[in-house]
Formats: structure tokens, C-alpha cells, sequence
């Protein structure tokens, strides 16, 4: 970015505020890899943390995870470690360990993990992070949103507009912009269009060394970016060395592995970005917006917007996490559920970077408002009203279709969050008593719920599904819309 429009920036006060989350317990997690080769990555992440507990952990072995969280029952951990150790099954097994502190299924710890190409490349996206907290660099208040290649642009069709169809939530004033192009259409001449955001987001099919017919892991590190945070929904986007195709090998798993000069992620992290919101295996877009719509609802540290994808996961696996047995390479293909497979996938997303790190504060209103536990006819209830449709993706099932019209579309979903108070009792059981807009019915079905323990706060988790016409639309998104609960 440029030293002009920087000062402009500054004279508008046009950024995002930053901070970080000093509650904790924090945790600091070697690898013993990273242990021996980190080592100004380390002193950087202390002097970040100077509280926080630091302990070198197997990150192969679950039981060494689980043993370290256990211990240290932290609220953040920040992971250092190589990129030959970071895979979807380190994802899968960390979500795992944190699921595994307490009584709850929902994950407790809010991970991010630190790597680079180099040990060089590491310690300076440290100092990125460190200096984007103490507020040496800015990040402009800003969203680039990149939809990846349109099949039906001609192939060196570019297009830049200053509106958003997916992040709806971002209010009036909020300046924003969406690319699209054809197959063809993001060469080198295009590195500088997503320069001057706080907020990135990619889009499209993709592999560990690119988006399909869109940015390449090569040009990732090229790219013209100012300070940012980062969300990719592509597949795979997130994979430093190791990764599976679990359906290449003529029904085998194959291990495959991307160097670190062609890894999008590896390349990404070699250049401006502060946080790295990507996966390690097969992903879809929405919970990616789910994402970046919880933190404008909550202001949240990018920790906690990943957590909320792993309590995402439990809720729409039935209270519970799915299957994630590890992959292996040569193992038989198994035949997953389009909902398995998305759960998986989904699971298989992590944060890159400081999970205590808070950009962008609150800006938005959450989709869901909750009313007072009351009691009536001798149990308790709650009314859920819809108060922010603009909220588009968290009014999106990501991985149940069984009530949409077209059954290759997602249903409609309220996640409805309801903190418990002290004096009352966690209930024994919940129903929907009725979801409905102006006196009609919509069809429904309770998903799964649980209560959370959390840092000293207890939470009731309610997912319902309801009925959806199309593609983000339904009945429900009306406002003003009801979901009544009985908590019993």
C-alpha cells in the first residue's frame, strides 16, 4: 500500500481497532521441532504473552495434546510449529484434545497455530502479529472479497465491484468491493487488486497450490496486501507440506505433499497478512462467512471465531463430534455422506496466527435475539426472534439439506446461544415448542443441543433446523420470525 493513501487512512481514522484478549490462561505449545528452530518466533511470542505457561508437546501424539490442556486448562493456545507437522489430521486430533477438557462436547481451547516456510519466515509473521496488537501497523477498514473464477466470464474477464452478495452484514459506510473473473482472468497485472484491505476473502474450488483458475500459491506471496486478515474457503488452501486426497487413488487414500514454494498457505503467510483463516482438507464457503459474521456480530479474537466453527461442527454432528479417524495413505476410500464429508472438512479448519487477537471490534447485530427465560405452565421457555437477516450464512445449515426444497441446497438453521444463570439448573431436556411468521408455521426439526462450560460461564446451544425455498432463503429469514423452546 501506498505511502499516500496510508496517510489518508490515517487523517480518516478508516481502521479496524486491534487488540489483544489478555484474559486467559494462555498457553504456548512447541513442537519439539519448532522448539530447536523457532527460536526468535519464541522470544517474540513471549515477550507477546509474558505470562503465559510454555510447554514442548508431541503434536503426533493426541494424549501428550490432551495431557498439556489438561494441565494447563488454558482459554488461548498459540501452537508453534513446522510446516511438515501441520495436516488435517494434527487438526482433527487437536479438536479432539480440546473437546476433551471438560464434560461438554463443544472444544474449550482457542487455538492458533505459527509457521512459515522458514524459521526467518515464522519469527516475522510473529512480528507481524505483535505489531498489529501494539498498534505500529494498521489494518484499514476495508473488505476485498474474491469469489474466484466465474465459469460463464470469458477467461481474462476481470470484475470489480463495490458491493459484497455474500457478507451482507457489513454496515452502510463500510467500504467494500467483490472481484470476479474468468478462468484466466487473475494474472500477475491483477496482484495489487486486493491492496488496501483489512479484511481478504478467497473463494472457489481449490488445492494446496492454488485457487482452481484463480490466484496460485506462487502469486500469493506476490500479492499487494496491506496489513490483513485473511479467510480462505477454498479447499485444502490451508496445507504447508502434507495432505490427502481421499478419493484419487482408484479407492485408496493418497498421501500427497505440496513444496513450500508452490503452497498457497505457506506463501500467504510470507506476506502481510496478521491471521490466516483456512483448511487442511476438503471445505465449503459458508462457514467461512460464518465466521467473519460472528466476529462482526461479536468482535471476537480470531480464536474464538474458530472455536465457534468446532461448536458448529458438534451441534450439526448431533451433540457430538463426527467421525475423525486419521488418514493414512493407501488405506481404502470410505463412502462419506455429503454431510460427513462437509463436517469433516469443516473440522478441518484452523486458525494461522494469534488466536487472542481481536480485529475489528463489534459492528453488526447477531442474526438471533434471545428473550428472558420465563416460566410458564410449570416449565421454562424462551422466544428466539430473528433480528438480523442481513446475517445470511448464520441462518445457513452448512450441512443438512433434508428440509430445503431443492435437496441439493441447505436448510435454514437457528443457533441459538442462551447464557444460564447462575441459579438455575441446566435443563434435562429441550423442545421447540413452535417456530412460525406472522401466525404461519414453519417446518422443522431440533438438530441437537447441549450445555457448555466455559470459563466459568454455562451456555445452552440449541440448534433447530427449518424449512428453506432456495438458496438462502426461507420463512424464517423474515424478521420477527419465532422459535419458542421449552427448556425442561
Amino acid at each position: 500500500m501506498n505511502l499516500a493513501a496510508l496517510l489518508v487512512l490515517f487523517a480518516s481514522g478508516e481502521f479496524l481497532p486491534v487488540s489483544l484478549d489478555s484474559e486467559g490462561p494462555h498457553l504456548i505449545v512447541l513442537s519439539p521441532g519448532a522448539a530447536k528452530e523457532y527460536g526468535e518466533a519464541r522470544e517474540v511470542v513471549r515477550a507477546l504473552h509474558p505470562g503465559a505457561t510454555e510447554v514442548t508437546v508431541d503434536l503426533a501424539s493426541e494424549a501428550a495434546i490432551a495431557s498439556a490442556l489438561a494441565a494447563a486448562k488454558p482459554r488461548y493456545a498459540l501452537v508453534l510449529a513446522l510446516p511438515g507437522e501441520i495436516d488435517v489430521n494434527l487438526a482433527w486430533r487437536w479438536l479432539r484434545a480440546c473437546s476433551a477438557v471438560d464434560a461438554d462436547p463443544f472444544p474449550d481451547v482457542r487455538t492458533g497455530f505459527l509457521t512459515g516456510s522458514t524459521p526467518a519466515a515464522a519469527a516475522a509473521f510473529a512480528g507481524r502479529i505483535s505489531a498489529a496488537a501494539r498498534g505500529e501497523t494498521k489494518l484499514p477498514r476495508r473488505f476485498v472479497d474474491d469469489l474466484g473464477p466465474n465459469e460463464m466470464a470469458p477467461p481474462e474477464a476481470f470484475f470489480v465491484q463495490p458491493q459484497t452478495w455474500f457478507f451482507t452484514a457489513l454496515p452502510a459506510g463500510f467500504p467494500r468491493a467483490t472481484i470476479s473473473h474468468g478462468k484466466a482472468g487473475f494474472t500477475d497485472a491483477r496482484l495489487g487488486a486486493l491492496d488496501g484491505a483489512g479484511y481478504v476473502h478467497f473463494g472457489g474450488h481449490g488445492y494446496p497450490d492454488r485457487v482452481v483458475s484463480g490466484v496460485t500459491g506462487r502469486q500469493a506471496g506476490r500479492l499487494v496486501l496491506a496489513p490483513c486478515v485473511v479467510w480462505n474457503g477454498a479447499c485444502y488452501t490451508g496445507a504447508t507440506d502434507r495432505w490427502f486426497d481421499e478419493w484419487g487413488g482408484g479407492g485408496n487414500v493418497v498421501e500427497k505433499r505440496v513444496a513450500p514454494a508452490e503452497s498457497f498457505g505457506l506463501n500467504l503467510l510470507g506476506n502481510a497478512v496478521v491471521g490466516y483463516l483456512a483448511a487442511l482438507h476438503p471445505d465449503h464457503g459458508i462457514p467461512v462467512y460464518q465466521e467473519m459474521e460472528h466476529l462482526a456480530a461479536t468482535g471476537a479474537p480470531l480464536g474464538e471465531l474458530m472455536r465457534q466453527t468446532g461448536v458448529a461442527v458438534v451441534l450439526g454432528a448431533g451433540g457430538k463430534l463426527p467421525d475423525l479417524a486419521p488418514l493414512a495413505g493407501g488405506t481404502p476410500s470410505r463412502a462419506w455422506t455429503p454431510a460427513e464429508i462437509m463436517l469433516r472438512g469443516t473440522a478441518s479448519r484452523v486458525l494461522f496466527g494469534d488466536p487472542a487477537l481481536a480485529a475489528g471490534g463489534k459492528f453488526a447485530e447477531p442474526a438471533l435475539r434471545a428473550g428472558p427465560i420465563t416460566d410458564e405452565g410449570g416449565e421454562a421457555r424462551v422466544t428466539v426472534t430473528v433480528a438480523n437477516p442481513l446475517m445470511r450464512s448464520s441462518l445457513t445449515d452448512t450441512f443438512h439439506s433434508d428440509l430445503s426444497a431443492d435437496g441439493r441446497l441447505f436448510n435454514d438453521r437457528a443457533l441459538v446461544v442462551l447464557d444460564l444463570p447462575a441459579d438455575r439448573a441446566a435443563p434435562e431436556a429441550v423442545e421447540v415448542l413452535s417456530a412460525g411468521v406472522e401466525g404461519r408455521p414453519i417446518r422443522h426439526r431440533l438438530v441437537a443441543w447441549a450445555v457448555e462450560e466455559d470459563s466459568g460461564a454455562r451456555r445452552l446451544l440449541v440448534q433447530v433446523d427449518l424449512a428453506a425455498t432456495a438458496f438462502m432463503q426461507g420463512p424464517f429469514r423474515t424478521p420477527g420470525a419465532t422459535l419458542v423452546l421449552a427448556l425442561r
